[in-house]
């Protein structure tokens, strides 16, 4: 099969691949989307804990091929979303509900073979069926979706709070759109690229501002009053998180939800 083969920074190959036959517990999935997120971003330029040679790719959806003998829970045909991330369940964090700070945390894409190819071996306590008439383009949102998901659970918006979210990437409309879910009053963007605020006024914003601009913290403190009840950063650099910190009210949150690289660490 055709892959792209992390190969260390800025080093990605595309090339053949001999992909094993899957193990009692796993599944042969001809990957179908993969989305390319920040992180992906980060593997490629040697900043993320991804060794070569290494196939990324961790926001994939496809069609399952074939089972390995003990899989009972799909079958060749079936339709799934895969879950990267492969917690250990008896780590300190595991044991208390906190998976996502597993201490032996893996991850498909990330610190094992994932979906940028024609195919991927995934166990089966990571596939999770979708309906067959579900677009393969929608499902493959499921990862960042439910993880957008989490961040509006730390967020805890009210109905009718101001919600201010820093980036208008593809993290930062999904969190638009929970945002507008929620109840939330006036919801505000900011991002320095024009088609984006263009985009995210076409989705639900409110108002939408260029951080770059010396008056955009004045205005906004102007708009909400003395500053958004809530800010959620979603892009995941020092400069963004350092400006989602200074534009709540007194007494209001931010929710730094952008991951950074390590030199942003």
């Amino acid at each position: 099969m055709r892959a792209a083969i992390f190969g260390g920074p800025n080093n990605l190959l595309i090339k053949e691949y001999s992909l094993a036959k899957p193990k009692k517990h796993e599944v042969l999935l001809e990957v179908d989307r993969c989305g390319l997120c920040g992180t992906d971003f980060h593997i490629f330029k040697g900043l993320a804990p991804s060794k070569p040679p290494m196939i990324p790719g961790h926001e994939y959806v496809g069609i399952v091929r074939e089972t390995g003998a003990s899989v009972k829970s799909v079958k060749p045909g079936d339709h799934v979303a895969v879950d990267p991330n492969i917690y250990c369940g008896y780590c300190r964090y595991c044991r208390t509900g906190s998976i996502q700070f597993c201490e032996n945390l893996k991850a498909l894409g990330v610190t094992l073979n994932g979906g940028f190819a024609e195919y991927s071996i995934v166990p089966e306590s990571q596939v999770y069926l979708l309906p067959d008439n579900f677009p393969f383009s929608s499902a493959a949102f499921a990862e960042p979706l439910s993880c957008c998901v989490h961040g509006m659970d730390q967020a805890a918006v009210k109905h009718g709070e101001s919600v201010a979210i820093v980036g208008g990437g593809t993290i930062g409309l999904l969190m638009l759109q929970l945002v507008k879910l929620s109840g939330a009053g006036k919801v505000i963007l900011l991002e320095p690229v024009e088609q984006k605020r263009i985009n995210a006024l076409n989705i639900g914003a409110d108002y939408v501002f260029d951080p770059n601009s010396e008056s955009t913290k004045k205005e906004i403190t102007e708009l909400t009053s003395g500053g958004p009840d809530v800010v959620i950063e979603c892009v995941g650099n020092s400069a963004a998180a350092e400006l989602a910190i200074s534009l709540p009210k007194k007494g209001g949150r931010t929710i730094i939800f952008g991951l950074s690289s390590s030199k942003d660490t």
